[in-house]
């Protein structure tokens, strides 16, 4: 009996171990997926090529990892039905993004793909979930891994902040300007922390991880991100948030800010709406008056909008303006199709976009159902809501390929019994099992 005991806490001792090795190694990959290496190349001048050679090196990387791993797979006959979601769900879009634009403007297929080659950040689902299953992570493990992504990613960018402000791009930003030293690249990696730290704090008992989490994820977007757009779409989704889960805490908070609204009115009136606008709409007046047509997203939309219509909602495929004769020919450069969010994605596909949200749903849908933690599907809910608010202008697919494989990542660990599994092990025979709580 004693030695079964002491051979269980060895096993035990190396399971730990091991987990903390694939913590660590989720952490590298979570750097990479939400470009803290680009972001940090893109913030300097000095090799403005380097970032963009390096998601080139990436995107190959993944679709190597890709095919080898769904090669093995078919020789082995285990072939897994997320595998093959995650790798035919890009590899779809980038086809057809491709063609319709080749097909509607003669546009060589090399433009087109450059122009949608993000749709396969994807594939970091074949880097994330081996790493989850090899080493039994959980859905806590991944939110530890996440944390230490966003506090390594806060450290780094405050630090250069400080350190070389000067050899930070300004980006015809006024020296004095906050904006100067912002980083726009790693906004979603700060969102998610953010949304998860707050949805931990209401509904888990892991208070330390999700106050990590928050407060990691707050700084980071008012400091290093700096982005309104993400920042309102937080906002928005932590109101929502608190209202649906702690409504009277919503009542009280609510009361307090009309309190101080009504308060800071009758002192500042006209100073505060004029700062107020500057602060979260900035380029307000393009909307009002005469401005309005010279509005870059308003003009997109008319062009998309007429467009699909005149083509029968087929889809005109991923459109780029370094090609002369396409699109630009006929508007000029002064459009987007990315300003336009889920409107810019259904101009590239047409209604096969309608196949793509149903088969994306049914997966996860799929998935969804397996999770029976109700904390679990709290927190995943949130992060969905979050993008779901950003849709209209950021879109769904297009550049988020390696969020979707995260949430993903996020559901299988929430609805795997890895967990109960495994933390059986670590139990001492004065603990018993209904001690142990996931998140």
């Amino acid at each position: 009996m004693r030695l079964r005991s002491v051979s269980d806490t060895i096993s035990g001792g190396k399971t730990v171990r091991g987990r903390g090795f694939g913590i660590a190694l989720m952490t590298v990959l979570f750097c990479s997926a939400f470009q803290f290496f680009h972001s940090f190349g893109k913030a300097f001048e000095t090799q403005p090529l380097a970032p963009y050679l390096l998601l080139e090196v990436t995107l190959g990387a993944l679709i190597v990892l890709a095919t080898v791993t769904l090669t093995m797979a078919l020789a082995s006959g285990r072939l897994r039905s997320l595998d093959l979601f995650f790798f035919l769900f890009p590899v779809c879009w980038l086809t057809l993004s491709a063609g319709f634009a080749w097909f509607a403007f003669d546009q060589p297929l090399i433009y087109g793909l450059s122009e949608d080659r993000r749709i396969l950040t994807f594939l970091y689902w074949f880097a994330f979930d081996p790493v989850r299953r090899r080493y039994g992570l959980t859905l806590t493990d991944i939110l530890v891994a996440l944390a230490a992504c966003a506090c390594i990613y806060l450290i780094v960018a405050i630090g250069l902040q400080i350190i070389v402000p000067d050899r930070l791009s300004g980006r015809g930003i006024p020296d004095l300007d906050t904006r100067r030293l912002r980083m726009s690249a790693p906004g979603d990696c700060f969102a998610i922390a953010f949304i998860a730290g707050l949805m931990g704090c209401l509904v888990s008992r892991r208070r330390t991880l999700s106050l990590v989490l928050a407060v990691a994820g707050l700084i980071g977007l008012l400091q290093v991100a700096q982005t309104r757009q993400l920042t309102l779409a937080v906002i928005a989704t932590a109101l929502i948030i608190v209202w649906l889960l702690r409504p009277k805490w919503a009542l009280t908070v609510g009361l307090a800010a009309a309190v101080a609204f009504v308060a800071t009115i009758f002192f500042r009136g006209p100073i505060m709406f004029e700062q107020l606008a500057d602060l979260l709409l900035p380029n307000i007046s393009e909307f009002f008056g005469s401005n309005l047509a010279e509005n870059a997203r308003v003009h997109t939309f008319g062009i998309v909008t007429r467009s699909l219509v005149d083509n029968h909602f087929l889809g005109l495929g991923a459109v780029s303006l370094l090609y002369d004769g396409g699109l630009s020919r006929l508007y000029g450069r002064n459009f987007f199709i990315n300003d336009v969010g889920i409107f810019g994605e259904i101009f590239r596909v047409g209604f096969f976009y309608a196949i793509f949200v149903c088969v994306y749903a049914a997966t996860g849908l799929k998935l969804w159902q397996r999770i029976e933690s109700a904390p679990h599907r709290v927190i995943i809910a949130g992060i969905y809501l979050f993008y779901f608010l950003q849709a209209p202008t950021d879109g769904l697919f297009y550049r988020l390929g390696y969020v979707h494989a995260f949430l993903f990542l996020l559901m299988s660990a929430a609805a795997s019994r890895t967990y109960q599994k495994s933390s059986l092990a670590y139990l001492t025979p004065s603990q018993p099992a209904a001690s142990l709580r996931p998140i």
